[in-house]
């Protein structure tokens, strides 16, 4: 006998595998694909491959019909499970809903802010025009009093250096000055020491004389400033009964501002402008000659000039 596989001989002792299929056959156990597996695992074998074959379309029918009746099972669970999703969703559509109109009404709020916003940035704008319009009214009014203060005083002039002596007579120092300048003294209403508010030292300079002449006088006024050339080498002994050697200065009256101006202007200026002086109560400077000499009327003009340098 051979085997239905194989077509080899199988032995007269062994264990045979015979098919009870309708091909009858008889194999060798290894000749039977999946036998031996199936053994070790008992399962039951009746059939050879090829029988096996002719009716594993039923055993898929079967499997099929297994597998519908699962697939159905699923579905049926699944639409049992409907209602609960379709809550879910009820629930979130209306948080949706919620989450919509609140959505609506923040963006109404932040419409209305954004106006409320723009109405004070044109505020503000408005303000900081006004603040810079009513700063430079300011500036302007300021200059304005300096200036009336300084005119003020075009009638007077200042003498310093002269020293300050027990009892001195200021209208016979004057007059002294005025025979050196070979001026006339006919035109001044008073002669007066500054105030000064510095604690006195023994090396402090003497406060200035304040000279003011008559409304009527600014020509003699003036003509005092021409002539103080001639003072160049008169000194404070040569004029008072004091010992002092004081260089004597003849200058036009200027407020404590203007002074202070002068001295910034000079302390800033000098070496890059040839020419800093005063003249009716205006400090003037000239960086060469033949230039158009240049007004400072404050600490702004100084600045300005020495970015340029």
């Amino acid at each position: 006998m051979e085997c239905q596989k194989c077509k080899k001989v199988l032995p007269k002792k062994g264990l045979h595998f015979i098919c009870q299929g309708p091909c009858q056959g008889t194999f060798h156990r290894n000749c039977v694909k999946g036998l031996v597996a199936d053994l070790k695992l008992g399962k039951t074998r009746n059939y050879c491959n090829n029988c096996e074959d002719e009716g594993s379309e039923e055993d898929e029918q079967e499997e099929r019909v297994q597998d519908y009746g699962n697939i159905l099972k699923d579905i049926q669970k699944k639409v049992g499970e409907i209602p609960g999703v379709k809550k879910h969703l009820d629930a979130i559509t209306q948080s949706l809903s919620m989450l919509s109109d609140k959505y609506d009404t923040l963006i109404a709020e932040h419409e209305k802010s954004r106006e409320k916003i723009n109405k004070l940035e044109k505020k503000v704008d408005n303000i900081n025009n006004k603040c810079v319009y009513l700063e430079k009214c300011n500036i302007a009014l300021e200059q304005k009093m300096r200036d009336f203060e300084q005119t003020s005083l075009k009638n007077n002039l200042e003498i310093v250096g002269i020293e300050q002596v027990p009892g001195e007579n200021l209208k016979e120092i004057v007059s002294n000055i005025a025979q050196t300048l070979k001026v006339n003294t006919s035109d001044i209403e008073s002669v007066r020491r500054a105030s000064s508010t510095r604690v006195q030292k023994s090396d402090a300079k003497p406060s200035p004389i304040i000279v003011a002449f008559k409304s009527t006088g600014v020509e003699s006024r003036d003509k005092w400033l021409a002539q103080r050339r001639n003072m160049m080498g008169v000194t404070s002994n040569d004029i008072t009964t004091g010992s002092a050697t004081n260089k004597i200065y003849i200058n036009e009256a200027l407020t404590k501002f203007t002074r202070a101006l002068l001295w910034n202007t000079k302390k800033d200026l000098r070496g890059a402008y040839k020419y800093i002086w005063v003249s009716n109560g205006k400090i003037l400077v000239k960086k060469l000659d033949g230039e158009k000499s240049i007004c400072i009327r404050d600490e702004s003009d100084i600045s300005d000039l020495l970015s340029k340098i």
